[in-house]
């Protein structure tokens, strides 16, 4: 029994020692390669920047070795379009990137491993490697499952401005709204105006895609798209109508206030809360009486969005001292004596 447990004992420690000699024989690897491939960074990084800055009229030699060659030059041109300011400068690098690493980035996405793929599909996306578009996307046609790979195929394609992403986005039914927003965030204005028609006669698109798209253009205060999103308060769809005001909240304008009159009697409390916040964003003096009247909402929420943006209009100060002090409502008067005390007034 004894010489049994020392056997086992034996082979276990065996086992042991045979890994920790190949961990230490890997990480000895590594570092040497990670030694020799930083040595040729440091070698490429100062003529390379020579070059972008036109102080150099050649580029460096390269290594035989391709795939050295490839990691050397992708490391120093993600540095130097970190380092780069001028647009010129910038636009240097994605010609160098798209020179030298191109073949190699086409290469990876036939035949290289997950990883090494997703990698690529990075450095696509930010040297803006415009020959690779249709190569992106044909790879991303053979995807099967929707991990980051296919998220960030659709990511690079975005930014190369593939007309075909919109596509994608119309008939994809299971993408999120977070995600929507990251590809409309890369697309140009040509393209979404594009996605903005396709929207108006496609009741088929996804809610999350349309709520994306509602968002970003209040985010960015995009003018092109206002009356879009200033007609869409009038859909017939209530998650529409909220997202829409919510969106012209961003904007603080609207082309038509009349749009709003009809929002302060909803029966939905949202849209009671929004047709506040969309007065004092807007600053819309003439619904003054309509923002008085939902001090006394059953809702706090929209009693506490009615006492906040009215703040916003002519004399919004007074009329809250007012309403704390001489209001038969005990809802108004605590809401407008909370806000007086929030804003820095005093209550009455």
């Amino acid at each position: 029994m004894v010489n049994v447990f020392l056997w086992v004992v034996g082979i276990l420690l065996a086992f042991q020692l045979i890994l920790l000699l190949g961990l230490i024989i890997w990480k000895t690897r590594t570092l040497a390669k990670e030694k020799i491939l930083g040595a040729e960074v440091d070698r490429l990084m100062p003529a390379y920047r020579e070059y972008i800055k036109a102080s150099r009229s050649e580029q460096p030699k390269l290594s035989a070795n391709a795939k050295l060659q490839a990691a050397a030059i992708e490391r120093t041109l993600d540095q130097l379009m970190s380092e780069a300011d001028a647009e010129h400068e910038k636009k240097k690098v994605m010609e160098l990137a798209d020179q030298n690493l191109s073949a190699y980035y086409r290469n990876v996405l036939k035949k290289g491993k997950w990883a090494d793929r997703i990698n690529t599909l990075y450095f696509i996306e930010d040297f803006r490697m415009a020959s690779l578009q249709d190569d992106v996307f044909r790879h991303f046609k053979k995807l099967r499952k929707q991990d980051e790979e296919y998220r960030q195929c659709l990511r690079s394609a975005a930014v190369l401005q593939d007309s075909k992403v919109i596509d994608v986005l119309l008939a994809n039914q299971t993408l999120s709204t977070g995600f929507i927003k990251e590809i409309l965030f890369r697309l140009k204005p040509s393209l979404l105006v594009d996605l903005s028609r396709r929207l108006a006669v496609n009741d088929k698109a996804t809610e999350n895609l349309l709520f994306a798209f509602i968002t970003i253009n209040g985010e960015q205060k995009n003018e092109l798209f206002f009356p879009f999103v200033e007609n869409l308060m009038l859909d017939n769809r209530l998650e529409v109508r909220i997202k829409a005001m919510k969106s012209l909240c961003n904007y603080e304008k609207l082309q038509d206030p009349s749009k709003l009159s009809g929002f302060f009697k909803s029966a939905n409390w949202e849209e009671r809360m929004y047709a506040a916040k969309l007065t004092g964003a807007c600053r819309l003096n003439g619904f003054t009486e309509s923002l008085v009247e939902l001090f006394s909402d059953p809702v706090w929420w929209v009693r506490f969005s009615a006492a906040e943006n009215i703040y916003e209009l002519d004399n919004g100060a007074g009329m809250l001292k007012r309403i704390g002090a001489t209001s038969k409502d005990a809802y108004a008067r605590d809401i407008a004596n909370h806000m007086l005390t929030r804003k820095g007034g005093k209550s009455q």
